[in-house]
């Protein structure tokens, strides 16, 4: 379905991704995690026409993507929940499933379509006429995959779906993933609670750098030697060289500082 080859992101002098390859088949779970600022989210927002790759190709169902918008992959069926949720607040639950059916043929939205996915979101059928900001935090997760899915998507594409959630509130979001799982429908995930994702998964990417350095069955990667050097970045961080050269001072404080998140995220499980 999905057949991302030799994926090049860059941001100015930045490169986000440097030659990130995979692939997703109908009906899949595949997971691409990483430590903080490894390239997933740009992988992700080059699949959804949101970042313009400067090289690489990106096919969906046989037909050419790269480079094209975002509104574009929208009505091929390549939808994205995007990381923050990115929730109208002043807006009632029910205005936000609405736009996310935007895409449907003279925006039409009928009421059938609307109770078939709140089935799957129970806890929003309570609060339709509420302003979304209204909503915790879990439940502001759920609104934002529910409009996901109001655009019947082919390919969802989740960017951190349990992001600054309490353990309990990322429990119920994997939850309603794996009931995803179950109605046939194709997701691509990126997350960085990676115990959780991989047991979820499929298939898994690991990226490092802006490179795939891990791939294969959730379950081989899961057990993998190297994902948690790769996870961490426990190389030797000042000697690191990245694609622009040398790293300076400046950079590697970074990357000593997002190697410490990173270490915490993956020995806590998620990220507050």
């Amino acid at each position: 379905m999905l057949e991302v080859h030799d994926l090049h992101v860059r941001y100015g002098e930045i490169a986000a991704t440097n030659g990130i390859s995979l692939n997703v088949s109908n009906g899949e779970i595949v997971a691409v995690t990483g430590a903080n600022g490894a390239g997933k989210s740009s992988t992700l927002n080059a699949v959804a026409g949101i970042v313009l790759p400067t090289s690489g190709s990106i096919r969906f169902d046989g037909q050419e993507m790269t480079a094209r918008p975002s509104h574009e992959c929208i009505r091929r069926g390549i939808v994205q929940v995007p990381e923050g949720r990115k929730i109208f607040g002043t807006l009632t639950v029910l205005e936000n499933l609405q736009l996310g059916a935007y895409r449907l043929s003279s925006f039409q939205i009928d009421s059938a379509g609307i109770d078939e996915v709140l089935e799957q979101f129970p806890i929003l059928a309570d609060r339709l006429h509420e302003p979304a900001s209204c909503l915790s935090g879990g439940q502001a997760q759920m609104l934002a995959l529910a409009r996901g899915l109001m655009a019947q998507p082919k390919l969802l594409l989740l960017d951190e779906p349990t992001l600054g959630l309490s353990p309990i509130a990322a429990d119920d979001v994997f939850d309603l993933i794996r009931g995803l799982r179950e109605i046939g429908l194709t997701i691509l995930i990126v997350e960085q609670n990676v115990h959780q994702t991989l047991a979820l998964a499929d298939r898994a990417y690991v990226i490092e750098g802006g490179c795939v350095v891990l791939e294969g069955d959730a379950c081989d990667v899961a057990g993998a030697s190297g994902l948690t050097s790769a996870y961490l970045g426990m190389a030797d961080q000042s000697e690191r060289i990245w694609p622009s050269g040398r790293s300076s001072p400046e950079e590697q404080e970074i990357i000593k500082t997002r190697t410490a998140e990173n270490r915490d995220i993956f020995q806590n499980g998620n990220r507050r």
